[in-house]
C-alpha cells in the first residue's frame, strides 16, 4: 500500500515538473491576454452591424440592460454609445483587429500545445494563421456557449420570462439539461483542438482523457464562478464598475490554463505509456533470451 502511494506521489510530483518546464501558466497568459484584447473590437464590429437592422438604440440598451451583468453594463453600454456616434467605417478596421487579436489567442494556445508534446511548428504561417481564426471561432462559440449557460444563465432566464416568455420557457428546457448539454460541447471542442492544433500526428482516442478531465473541470470552475454572479452581484468594493470585466479576465486565464493541463495530461500518460511499452518489451525480450540460451546449453 505504501508502494502504491509512493508511485502515486511520483507520478504527481513528475506531471507537474514536466508542466513548470512546459511554462504552461506563460502560455495561457498570453492567450487570455489576446483574448481580452479582441473582445472590444469583437463587440465594436457587432453593434456596428447592429445599426445597419430595424434595431434601434434603446432597444439595443435595454438587451444590454436585461442580459448583462449589472457591473460590466456602463463598460459595455460606453462602447455602444460611441458606436452609435461615429462613422460606420470603423466595420472594416474593428472585424480586422478581433480577428487579429483572436488569431494572436489561438497562435498562443498552438505554440503551448506545441511545447507540451516537444514538437516543433514546421506548418505554413499563412495556413497556419487562416486555421487559427477558424478554431478560435471554433473555440468562442464554447466560451459564449459556458459563460451564458453556466454563468448568466438564471439571469437570462429571468430577464427573458419577463420580455418574451417563450424564450423564457425555451431558456428553462436549457437550463435543466444545461450541465450535459455544455460538457458535450466542451468535450468535442478540446478533443477537436488536442487533435488538429499541434503539429504532430495523433487519433483521437489518444485524446480523450485530457478533454474528459478537462471539460468535467471547466464545467466545475464555471460552476462556481456563477455563483459569484448569483449571490454577490452587487459586490464591487474592490474594482468598482471593472468588477464583472475583472471577474470575466480571471475566468479567462484559468480557463486558458485547463486547456493547455488538458493537454499536459494527455502527453504525460502517453509517455509513461510509451515508457511501460518499453519495460514490457525488453523484459519480454530478456526472458526470450534467456529462454534461447538455457535450450542451446
Amino acid at each position: 500500500m505504501d508502494e502504491e502511494k509512493k508511485n502515486v506521489i511520483q507520478l504527481m510530483l513528475g506531471f507537474v515538473r514536466r508542466a513548470n518546464g512546459d511554462h504552461v501558466s506563460a502560455y495561457a497568459a498570453q492567450a487570455a491576454y489576446f483574448l481580452i484584447m479582441s473582445f472590444i473590437p469583437f463587440i465594436l464590429f457587432l453593434t456596428t452591424l447592429i445599426r445597419y437592422t430595424p434595431l434601434s438604440y434603446n432597444v439595443v440598451r435595454d438587451a444590454i440592460v436585461g442580459f448583462v451583468p449589472g457591473n460590466l453594463q456602463t463598460f459595455v453600454l460606453s462602447i455602444v454609445v460611441e458606436v452609435y456616434k461615429r462613422s460606420t467605417a470603423i466595420v472594416p478596421l474593428s472585424a480586422l483587429m478581433a480577428l487579429w487579436a483572436s488569431g494572436k489567442g489561438m497562435q498562443a494556445i498552438i505554440n503551448g500545445l506545441n511545447t507540451i508534446y516537444h514538437v516543433k511548428e514546421t506548418r505554413n504561417w499563412l495556413t497556419n494563421r487562416i486555421y487559427s481564426v477558424f478554431y478560435m471561432l471554433l473555440f468562442v462559440l464554447a466560451i459564449i456557449v459556458t459563460l451564458l449557460v453556466l454563468v448568466l444563465g438564471n439571469r437570462i432566464q429571468v430577464a427573458a420570462q419577463k420580455t418574451i416568455p417563450i424564450l423564457g420557457r425555451l431558456m428553462a428546457k436549457i437550463m435543466g439539461a444545461r450541465t450535459l448539454l455544455v460538457f458535450a460541447v466542451l468535450f468535442v471542442v478540446f478533443l477537436v483542438l488536442y487533435k488538429v492544433l499541434p503539429n504532430r500526428k495523433a487519433t483521437f482516442k489518444s485524446q480523450l482523457p485530457g478533454a474528459f478531465i478537462i471539460a468535467t473541470a471547466w464545467l466545475i470552475f464555471s460552476y462556481g464562478f456563477s455563483l459569484y454572479f448569483e449571490f454577490f452581484p452587487n459586490f464591487g468594493n474592490m474594482y468598482g464598475s471593472l468588477t464583472a470585466l475583472i471577474m470575466v479576465m480571471l475566468w479567462l486565464y484559468v480557463c486558458m490554463n485547463l486547456i493547455l493541463y488538458g493537454a499536459e495530461i494527455n502527453a504525460y500518460f502517453e509517455n509513461e505509456f510509451r515508457k511501460a511499452q518499453k519495460s514490457v518489451k525488453t523484459l519480454l525480450s530478456k526472458k526470450e533470451n534467456e529462454k534461447n540460451s538455457s535450450k542451446e546449453s
